[in-house]
C-alpha cells in the first residue's frame, strides 16, 4: 500500500500545475510564485484536428511561453502484446513524458501544488472512455507523487474553475471569450506570448471552432489561476 505524507517544510515558493487530462490532448498550465509567469504545456496526439488546426499548433509551438510535444503513435508500438497492456503502457509513457515536461518548465528549487479538473458528469465521451481517461489520470498522479512530492495534489470540479471565470455553466466558448478579454485582470496573463498571438489572430469562438489544443490550454489556465490565487 503506498503511504504518500507532504514534505515537512514547506517552500516559500510553488511551482502551481494545472491539468486538464485526456489520452489525445493533455492541456497543462504551469506558474511559478517566483517569475509571476504562466507556461502553457500541451502534449498532444500527432495530426489531430483540421489541417488549420495543425497550423495553429505548429505556430504556437515558436512561442516562449507554450510547449506543444507530439505523443507517440502508440499503435505501433511492436512490444503491445495485448490491447488491455497497451493501455497500460501507454498511461505509463504518458506520465513519464508528461511529468518530465512539467519538470523542465519549472523552477527546480521551488515545490510544487499539483491540480487536476474533475470529470464532468455531462460529458459525452461514453463509460468506456471515461473509465480510461481516469484510469490514465490516476497512473499520472501516482508517478507524480513518487518522484515530483508535490505539497498538495488535487482534483477540483469543472464547475468550480467556470465560476472562477465567470459562472459554473460557462460552455467552451464562454471560456475562451474569458480568456480573449482577460476577466481576472491577470497582470501575468497579459505578459505571456501566447495571449498576444490569440489576440492577434482574432479568434472569435462564437463564430469558428475554437482550435486545438487552445480549449485545452485554456481550461488549464484558468484552473491554475484558481489555485495560485486561493494560496
Amino acid at each position: 500500500m503506498l503511504h504518500w505524507e507532504p514534505p515537512s517544510v514547506k517552500s516559500s515558493d510553488l511551482n502551481y500545475v494545472a491539468i486538464d487530462f485526456s489520452l489525445n490532448s493533455p492541456g497543462i498550465c504551469i506558474y511559478n510564485d517566483k517569475s509571476k509567469k504562466y507556461h502553457f504545456i500541451s502534449y498532444i496526439k500527432p495530426k489531430t484536428g483540421t489541417k488549420v488546426e495543425q497550423k495553429f499548433q505548429e505556430e504556437i509551438s515558436q512561442l516562449k511561453d507554450v510547449t506543444v510535444v507530439y505523443q507517440p503513435d502508440f499503435t505501433q508500438d511492436a512490444e503491445y502484446s495485448s490491447q488491455e497492456l497497451a493501455k497500460i503502457k501507454r498511461y505509463d509513457k504518458m506520465a513519464s513524458d508528461i511529468i518530465n515536461i512539467i519538470q523542465q518548465h519549472s523552477y527546480e528549487n521551488d515545490g510544487y501544488h499539483i491540480a487536476f479538473e474533475g470529470s464532468s458528469y455531462g460529458s459525452k465521451m461514453g463509460t468506456n472512455n471515461i473509465i480510461d481517461m481516469a484510469a490514465g489520470a490516476a497512473v499520472l498522479k501516482l508517478k507524480m507523487l513518487k518522484t515530483m512530492e508535490p505539497e498538495d495534489i488535487e482534483t477540483i470540479a469543472p464547475t468550480t474553475i467556470k465560476k472562477h471565470a465567470g459562472k459554473g455553466n460557462m460552455s467552451k466558448q464562454d471560456l475562451c471569450l474569458a480568456f480573449l478579454n482577460n476577466v481576472n485582470g491577470d497582470l501575468s496573463l497579459l505578459k505571456g506570448e501566447l495571449f498576444h498571438y490569440c489576440s492577434k489572430t482574432e479568434i472569435d469562438p462564437k463564430v469558428k471552432k475554437i482550435p486545438k489544443p487552445l480549449d485545452d490550454l485554456i481550461d488549464a489556465y484558468f484552473l491554475v489561476s484558481l489555485i495560485s490565487n486561493r494560496n
